[in-house]
């Protein structure tokens, strides 16, 4: 199963069925009920809704053929990164440009990191290490989400920001909720409350290290994990 989040709606769908002719089709689509009828054929569930966003954000697409090859089985054509058959946008884990992340020797915002700054991480057994910027992600202005935690701290970020605990225990903070997350000492805390602000914002994230088992950084003493994992950790 892979997952698309297109204009903000999150699309399960399983890619695998996907063949070469059908993405060919897709494109052809003019309205959402046409896409919705393809899906169906198929044997995919889309909503009316989720067509719309799925053909808004094709509007400046142009598949040729190597990038049709990538849709067809299970693989990404724009604005994801893709490990193992599950698919994360790049864009969406974000948070906004205040937002404090750990370094050697105090914090720094998250907006003013450069390729190179190192950052505190963790490694595939789950210590804290101290690991190297090698991607900034561009900025880009997404919806804002305020998540509250037991300890008083407060993230804003975007809904599909991950919360990382532990090996394959990571949470969209959409879902996070009472769900517990790893606080840099070792410890949990709480996420208290989900709250969608309404408002758009300009927001920020890098890639940490060049294996996917480093993407790790501490976001105001949190542990948040970045788009680029496949959820490979240690406990």
């Amino acid at each position: 199963m892979i997952i698309f989040i297109i204009g903000g709606i999150i699309i399960p769908i399983d890619m695998t069925k996907i063949t070469k002719e059908m993405a060919a089709k897709a494109l052809e689509c003019k309205t959402a009920d046409d896409l919705v009828s393809l899906a169906k054929a198929n044997g995919v569930t889309l909503t009316k809704e989720e067509a719309e966003a799925y053909l808004a954000d094709l509007e400046d697409v142009e598949l040729d053929e190597k990038a049709l090859d990538k849709v067809a089985g299970g693989s990404c054509y724009t604005q994801t990164s893709c490990d193992n058959n599950e698919c994360n946008p790049a864009h969406p884990k974000c948070f906004t440009g205040d937002s404090e992340v750990a370094v050697p020797g105090g914090v720094k915002c998250i907006k003013d990191l450069q390729l190179g700054d190192k950052v505190i991480t963790l490694d595939a057994s789950g210590k804290e290490i101290v690991g190297v910027v090698t991607e900034v992600v561009p900025p880009t202005e997404e919806d804002i989400v305020e998540v509250t935690f037991s300890n008083g701290t407060l993230w804003r970020t975007t809904e599909s920001q991950t919360l990382y605990l532990g090996h394959e225990q990571n949470y969209m903070v959409k879902d996070a909720k009472g769900k517990k997350a790893l606080l840099r000492d070792g410890g949990t805390a709480t996420v208290t409350d989900v709250k969608f602000t309404g408002k758009r914002e300009t927001v920020y994230d890098v890639l940490v290290g060049e294996e996917e088992d480093e993407d790790v950084i501490f976001v105001s003493g949190i542990a948040a994990e970045g788009y680029f994992t496949k959820g490979e950790r240690g406990l």
